[in-house]
């Protein structure tokens, strides 16, 4: 029996960020600024924008699919809006794809008070 050869099979390809999901991550964290109504209120939570990916690579259309309010849903839209893909090919036809992420919102942790006392001894005058 002879076998054949057995061809590469080819799944639909996904848009890749540059530099993988550890670079997205720190392109996130460099670019989110907390919104200031969600700091005075103290919120913190996740966002979920969908979005589409053109053939160049570019964001279209983001959208909040479950958001947390206080600025935020807003932020996460502008921020997924600066990302750029690597462009893909199916199979040779430039195609859009749709893509989901999470932002995560968390407070900045308390640095604790460092209280420094200063001792002038008062001089006699």
């Amino acid at each position: 029996m002879s076998q054949k050869p057995q061809r590469k099979k080819q799944f639909v390809r996904t848009p890749a960020y540059p530099g993988g999901s550890k670079a997205l991550k720190e392109f996130i964290q460099r670019n989110v600024r907390y919104p200031t109504e969600a700091l005075v209120k103290r919120i913190e939570g996740d966002v979920h924008v969908a979005f589409e990916v053109d053939e160049e690579g570019y964001v279209h259309r983001p959208r909040v699919l479950r958001g947390i309010g206080y600025g935020c849903d807003e932020e996460a839209v502008r921020v997924v809006s600066l990302l750029r893909y690597r462009p893909v090919r199916n199979r040779g036809v430039k195609v859009t794809a749709h893509m989901d992420l999470v932002i995560h919102f968390r407070l900045p942790s308390a640095q604790p008070l460092e209280i420094v006392y200063h001792y002038r001894p008062a001089s006699d005058s």
